[in-house]
């Protein structure tokens, strides 16, 4: 049975090759995600506004009558 030292080091040490094997974005891969949040962002902002918008009236009118 392994001590609980060695199954820390054996972690650390998968972590570490795990780590090597990531690669960062190239600059035109990282504005095209960046382009992607903001007009997903963006939909979905208008969408929760006319959505609010929407049940506020519905609520509006519930209420008056």
């Amino acid at each position: 049975m392994k001590a609980w030292y060695d199954k820390i080091r054996g972690f650390f040490r998968e972590v570490s090759e795990e780590f090597w094997k990531c690669t960062r974005p190239s600059a035109a891969e990282l504005k095209e995600s960046t382009v992607v949040v903001v007009v997903t962002m963006a939909i979905l902002g208008l969408f929760i506004f006319a959505s609010d918008c929407v049940i506020s009236r519905v609520l509006g009118l519930a209420i008056t009558r």
